[in-house]
Parts: C-alpha cells; structure tokens; sequence
C-alpha cells in the first residue's frame, strides 16, 4: 500500500487503472418512477452486474453492518463519504473505515461561509489523522461546502498545497454558469484543482441546472466533462505507479437533485444514465492515455 496518499493504491502490481464505481444515494428510488424500489441486494445485484466495482456510501451505526455484509455478498468496494466541520467527525469517519475496510474517504468541508483558517485546521488535521490510520482522504468540490467554487478552493490549495481532491466538477460548472464555450476558459480556470484531483463523481451540468440528462453522452455539454475528466485523469497519470487506481464514481442524485415533472416524477432515466457516465468515464480514460 502507498504510503503517500496522494492516489488510492489496492496493493497490487497491476498497472495504473481506472475503477468505476457507483453511488449508493444515487440509487434511491430505483427503478424509474416504480411503485417497489428496488432492494439493497437488487441495488448491488445491478451494480455489480453492470460492471461497477464500488459502492460510494454515507454510512452511520444504524446501518453500516447491513451495507457493508451487503457489499460483501456481491464482491463491491466500500468508499465513504462525511461532512465535517470539527476534526471529531473525520476522526468518525475514519474509525468507520478502518473498522469496515473502506479503500479511502472523502470529505466535503464545513460549508461556504466558514472562515478559510477554521477550514485549513479541519482539513489539515484530518488528513493528518487519516494517513495515521492508513487511510488516503480526499476533498470534494461541493456546493454549500468551503470548496463551493474555484477561487476559495485555490486559497485552500495555497494553504494545504498537499490536498488532493473529489473533483465533482458539476458544482464548479453551474456555480460558474460554465457551458463549456472555448472562450470560457473553464479548464484553466479549475487547473489547479484538476492537477491535484484522485478522484472524479460522475454527474454532468449545463451551467444551468447541476444535473442533466446527456443522452447518449455524445454531445457538447457531456464531452465538455469529458474533457474535464480526462485532464484530470492525464494528471494523475504522471508518476502513477503499480496498484494505483483512479476511481471514479457515478453519483447521479435522486428528487431534488433530478429535474421532475410537476406530479413529482422523474423523467431521466438515472440508472441508465449511470451507465453512460461509466461510458464516459471510460472514453476519458482513454484520452488521457493517449
């Protein structure tokens, strides 16, 4: 296992290599508009079957015993995700993953008005503590959180210069009103962030709305992402070495995250559309190899 925590290392020899994995809030109200949502075995049934290898979770003491035998049942990776805003909850968190066996955590800070100092000290410290126990931990890029937007997150990079992070660039996208024109210059823009990024979600914006449907991914608003993602990944890829692993995860959230009609139904087929993101998530990879 890489002691640098800079990428999730499997401890293997395998080359460098792209995970795909799935968010299980994304799964919430599964199938489209069904009257019987889906089980948490069926979730992870479909999951694994669709060729995902990781669940995304946020768990607590109520139920991280039945996800993780869950998980195991059907041979997934476990990820985890908190919010904190003392150092005591990443301490939690990383206690849950020891415990569990989670490959890495993921941290969205505090919240958008928080002061940059108060910030620095939680994430400073809970890298600190993580990498203590073992554990790789990176920051999302988050509305509503400290990393809402590109400027406050470079002021973090500039305080933290090790942090990597959870790029979950649909936030920058409709936080910047970005549509992906040339002369937006969006990617310079998130370079910092982008060349510091382990770890991608996979959900695509139109500057407008967080969340869209892209359809079969081929058009301008997916393959702007696309061009995103791989940049990202291209980054990564230098000085990547055996059993590092890029993971990538599709998080394509429920009501209100999805647009619904007004009878509250959802319209976009969000499982489908997980596999297009993991299509997506594949052509960046490949971009970024070549």
């Amino acid at each position: 296992m890489s002691t640098n925590y800079i990428r999730y290392n499997d401890g293997s020899s395998n080359p460098p290599r792209l995970r795909v994995g799935h968010s299980l809030w994304s799964l919430i109200k599964l199938p489209m508009n069904a009257e019987t949502e889906w089980t948490l075995d069926e979730k992870f049934s479909r999951v694994k079957e669709a060729g995902f290898e990781a669940v995304e979770c946020w768990l607590d003491d109520s139920n991280e015993q039945e996800v993780k035998a869950a998980l195991d049942r059907h041979g997934l990776r476990l990820v985890l995700g908190h919010r904190p805003f003392k150092l005591e909850d990443t301490r939690a968190t990383v206690e849950r993953a020891v415990r569990l066996g989670a490959d890495f955590i993921f941290a969205q800070p505090a919240n958008a008005y928080a002061p940059l100092e108060t910030v620095v000290d939680i994430i400073r410290d809970g890298l600190s503590l993580a990498h203590d126990r073992g554990i790789p931990m990176f920051v999302e890029v988050h509305r509503n959180n400290f990393t809402e937007n590109i400027p406050q997150t470079i002021e973090l990079i500039e305080k933290v210069p090790d942090i990597r992070f959870t790029g979950d660039l649909s936030h920058f996208v409709v936080v910047g009103e970005f549509y992906g024109w040339p002369d937006e210059g969006a990617a310079n823009r998130m370079m910092p962030i982008l060349e510091r990024t382990s770890h991608l979600h996979g959900r695509i914006s139109n500057g407008e709305a967080v969340q869209v449907d892209v359809g079969d991914g081929s058009g301008q608003t997916a393959q702007f992402f696309v061009e995103l993602w791989s940049i990202a990944m291209r980054h990564w890829l230098q000085g990547a070495g055996p059993g590092d692993v890029f993971p990538f995860t599709s998080e394509l959230g429920p009501p209100r995250y999805a647009i619904t009609l007004p009878d509250g139904s959802e319209f976009s087929d969000r499982w489908e559309q997980s596999l297009v993101m993991k299509r997506l998530a594949e052509q960046a990879w490949e971009k970024a190899q070549s």
